[in-house]
C-alpha cells in the first residue's frame, strides 16, 4: 500500500489536511486583543495546560475569547482534544469533563460572567490533571506502521464461533469462553456468578443438539 506523506488516513478524506490548512490561513490572519495572532494563542493555549501554568492558560483562553467568532469556538475543540491528546489515561474522565462543561456554555450567553467562568473551569481542570500523551502517541506510530507496509498477523484465537475460519474449525462454545471472550486483567469473578453456569447449560445444548447451537449462539452476540 502506498500512502501519501503527511496525516492522510487510508480510505479516507484529507478533510483533515483541509481543516488543519484553513486553520492555518485564517487563525494565521487574526490577531487577539493583546496583538498576538490565534495560531500562535492556540499554540500556547496547549502549551501552557501541558506545563501546568493555569494564569498563562487562561489568558490565551480569555485571548480567543475576546477575539469571538471561530476563535472562541476553537477554544472549546481545542480544550477537547487537549482531554484526550495530553491528559488521556492519567485522568480518563477528562474528555467526559470538558463535554459536559462544553454542554453547560451552550446554555449561558456567550457575553456573561458565567460563560467565562465555564471555559476557565475547563482550563483550571486540565492544567490540575495528571498528564499523558500515550493516546497521541500510539496514534501517530500505528498510522506510519500502516503507510510503510509492516505486516500484521492475527493471532489464532480471533478464530472463533463469530468467523468463517473459525467455524471451519469446528469452534464453539468451549472455545469461545477458554480463550476468544478471556479479559485482561482477569475480572473480578464476583461481578459475574454467571458465567460457569451459562457454560453448563450451553455446553448440555451442545451435547443434545450438536454444534450448530453454537452457530446460533454466535449470531446472537
Amino acid at each position: 500500500m502506498n500512502f501519501p506523506p503527511g496525516d492522510h488516513f487510508p480510505g479516507g478524506s484529507h478533510l483533515w489536511q483541509l481543516e488543519r490548512n484553513h486553520m492555518d490561513i485564517y487563525f494565521a490572519d487574526i490577531k487577539t486583543p493583546s496583538g498576538h495572532f490565534c495560531d500562535e494563542v492556540i499554540s500556547s493555549l496547549q502549551k501552557f495546560i501541558r506545563r501546568a501554568d493555569v494564569e498563562n492558560a487562561e489568558r490565551a483562553a480569555y485571548e480567543l475569547y475576546y477575539t469571538g467568532g471561530e476563535a472562541a469556538e476553537y477554544l472549546w475543540k481545542r480544550l477537547l482534544v487537549i482531554s484526550a491528546e495530553d491528559i488521556g489515561l492519567a485522568q480518563p474522565n477528562a474528555p467526559a469533563v470538558i463535554w459536559a462543561l462544553s454542554e453547560i456554555r451552550k446554555q449561558l450567553p456567550f457575553d456573561s460572567a458565567d460563560y467565562a467562568i465555564v471555559f476557565t473551569q475547563a482550563v483550571r481542570y486540565l492544567c490540575a490533571s495528571a498528564k499523558d500523551q500515550g493516546a497521541a502517541n500510539l496514534s501517530s506510530v500505528m498510522k506510519r506502521r500502516i503507510r510503510r507496509g509492516d505486516p500484521w498477523e492475527l493471532p489464532d484465537y480471533v478464530y472463533d464461533m463469530h468467523t468463517r475460519k473459525g467455524r471451519e474449525k469446528g469452534r464453539g462454545y468451549a472455545h469461545f469462553i477458554d480463550e476468544a471472550s478471556k479479559l485482561i486483567p482477569p475480572p473480578d469473578k464476583t461481578l459475574n456468578p454467571w458465567r460457569e453456569e451459562l457454560t453448563a447449560m450451553l455446553q448440555e445444548e451442545e451435547d443434545v443438539q450438536g454444534a450448530g447451537v453454537f452457530h446460533r449462539f454466535a449470531a446472537e452476540q
